[in-house]
């Protein structure tokens, strides 16, 4: 029942994550630009943030994360060893793992995307103040 639990939290802030968009400070190029110019700018920085994020360069990155719930399946194996509920034990381990390992790393595909693209539209000329 906890694995099930924490399984659909999960999915659900992965879906948050990826319904998310910047939101740009009304600055001199965002009047210049328009909301069509603006969102085709956004957009763009979009693309080629997952493009990064698909990349060996961006996979490497990312790996540090990763790590956690390959070590949080480990201990979750130990620990359905004394509970007797090892599978339980190895899927609850990598979630919370992930978990632990993205918070530790603070870095997460959603997070890198986030940086990548603030930092595109900064380059040219938009002042991200935030994400919904």
């Amino acid at each position: 029942m906890k694995s099930t639990n924490t399984c659909f939290i999960l999915l659900f802030l992965v879906l948050i994550g990826c319904s998310s968009r910047p939101v740009l400070y009304p600055n001199t190029r965002y009047k210049e630009r328009g909301k069509s110019g603006s969102k085709m700018d956004i957009d763009r920085c979009m693309e080629r943030a997952d493009k990064f994020i698909d990349s060996p360069r961006g996979k490497k990155i990312l790996k540090g994360a990763g790590g956690g719930s390959i070590v949080g399946s480990a201990m979750g194996a130990i620990a359905g060893i004394f509970t007797g509920d090892i599978i339980g034990g190895i899927a609850q381990g990598a979630a919370m793992g992930a978990a632990g390992g993205a918070v530790g790393a603070s870095l997460t595909p959603d997070s890198l995307k986030q940086a990548y693209v603030n930092r595109c539209l900064g380059k040219k000329g938009y002042e991200v103040i935030g994400w919904d």
